[in-house]
């Protein structure tokens, strides 16, 4: 699903309850407190579950535990009242996806699963039809369209040749073999660069039908 941006990348620390008691207890001037520590300490004991603490709350805690144990004997350090503490990660909103293309997602996916399962079983299940690029006719079919393509580029450049070679003589008359070979080989070349730029298209077509999927077959009922 598309995720959004974090609109808040700070981490919440959930308070536990030592470090309730402490605030309650211990921290009498919050005029000058974060708004987290003075929220706490103004909450009651149900509210206090729902309050979130930040960073600076907790930069303020610690500064404010340094002077606490100047002034008194007991040693409370930051570490001993976040022991046990609920961190809070940032998490980005997630967009839900849109209800159709989920659905055709899903749709894809139970065909493709389909097609795969059908091509993993098909040696031991006697009882289906092969799929049609495993059968003679359809490799027949295949290498007799990659003949006749072949066949067609040496027609072709047979043809340019006989062109250069005799069909321009009997345009502008006699001229003398050497140059009218040359003609031939020009023309033939010539035909035969275009002939293998489509012929290796064509190839390529037909690789690529040979190993896609088959799109007129259904192997499911929708």
């Amino acid at each position: 699903m598309p995720i959004e941006t974090i609109d808040d990348p700070s981490l919440c620390l959930k308070p536990n309850t030592k470090l309730i008691d402490f605030v309650w207890k211990n921290v009498s001037d919050v005029d000058n407190a974060p708004p987290g520590i003075a929220t706490l300490k103004k909450s009651s004991r149900k509210k206090c579950n729902d309050v979130l603490l930040k960073l600076n709350d907790i930069n303020w805690l610690n500064k404010y535990l340094e002077e606490y144990r100047k002034v008194t004997s007991q040693k409370v350090y930051l570490h001993e009242i976040l022991e046990g503490v609920d961190v809070i990660l940032p998490t980005p909103k997630i967009t839900p996806r849109n209800p159709e293309l989920e659905a055709r997602i899903q749709k894809l996916t139970a065909q493709q699963n389909d097609r795969e399962y059908k091509a993993m079983t098909k040696s031991v299940d006697t009882m289906r039809k092969e799929l049609p690029e495993d059968t003679i006719a359809y490799q027949m079919k295949q290498i007799n369209k990659q003949l006749i393509a072949v066949a067609q580029f040496i027609f072709s450049v047979l043809a340019g040749f006989t062109f250069g070679f005799l069909g321009v003589e009997l345009i502008v008359g006699n001229l003398d073999f050497g140059f009218r070979l040359l003609l031939g080989i020009i023309c033939a070349l010539v035909i035969a660069l275009a002939e293998i730029y489509f012929l290796a298209i064509k190839l390529n077509e037909d690789c690529y039908d040979a190993f896609s999927m088959p799109k007129p077959k259904k192997l499911h009922q929708e």
